[in-house]
């Protein structure tokens, strides 16, 4: 890996990590170790996400995104045509797509076969708005969780993308943010916001409160150096540790255990 970002499971159970030049996604079949890739046609590739079988990643320099089959082959295409000026992260439900634009400061709704459905932000620091966002989750109920990064921030929003709440402020204190990134969440519903400047990921629960934190700055096992995207997969934790040139697993242990 040369800068690995956006991390997604497939249906079929493995491993897909982009990594951002190159245009390479790798992936991993953990259990066997075994190992494969997709080469793509892309300058910067930051998202991916699964609808059924196909595969959508956004390329942020070339303002694409795009979705291919399992073989690389590319079956539809949006960008500056559509609006789309800096797409970034992405999300899918079983019939939608859900695509941050971050110079739009939106967040764009795709359908699976790439259509514009709808969109919803502007630009500001009141609910709802958006300064320079990067990441996208979603929860079993629907909702949408932004990282909304120069408001230094988590949006939480309703599957219609009304704004339900907000929390984080500017800070290098825990359970500050100064530059947000990956987001996900758990079987239990905590939030894990990757915070790519202190190299830590932070979990909250579902008011925005903080439980924990893991990580701190190194090259060893179980430190991280400017992380960016997370995935969680089975309660097993994926952090795309960037400049370690690598991706880490973390395992939530529950609070039974």
């Amino acid at each position: 890996m040369s800068q690995p970002y956006g991390i997604a499971t497939g249906p079929d159970g493995r491993l897909y990590v982009v990594d951002t030049y190159g245009g390479v996604i790798h992936v991993y079949n953990i259990g066997k170790s075994d190992y494969s890739s997709i080469k793509v046609n892309a300058q910067s590739l930051i998202g991916i996400a699964f609808i059924g079988s196909r595969i959508v990643l956004t390329d942020s320099e070339a303002d694409r995104v795009f979705a291919i089959d399992a073989k690389g082959k590319e079956l539809w295409s949006l960008g500056r045509r559509q609006g789309f000026e800096r797409p970034t992260g992405l999300v899918a439900s079983k019939d939608r797509l859900y695509v941050v634009d971050t110079l739009r400061h939106k967040v764009v709704v795709l359908s699976a076969e790439g259509a514009v459905v709808d969109t919803f932000g502007s630009r500001g620091d009141r609910l709802g708005q958006f300064n320079f966002p990067t990441n996208i989750a979603r929860s079993a109920d629907g909702r949408l969780f932004v990282t909304d990064t120069m408001n230094f921030r988590v949006q939480v929003f309703d599957p219609t993308g009304q704004p339900l709440r907000a929390f984080g402020r500017l800070g290098d204190g825990s359970g500050d943010f100064e530059k947000p990134k990956g987001i996900a969440l758990d079987s239990a519903g905590h939030i894990y916001v990757v915070e790519g400047l202190h190299d830590v990921v932070q979990i909250f629960d579902d008011v925005g409160r903080l439980l924990l934190a893991f990580g701190g700055s190194g090259i060893g096992d179980g430190q991280l150096w400017l992380p960016s995207g997370i995935a969680i997969a089975n309660d097993v934790v994926f952090v795309a540790d960037s400049s370690n040139r690598r991706v880490q697993m973390f395992e939530y242990l529950g609070e039974s255990r």
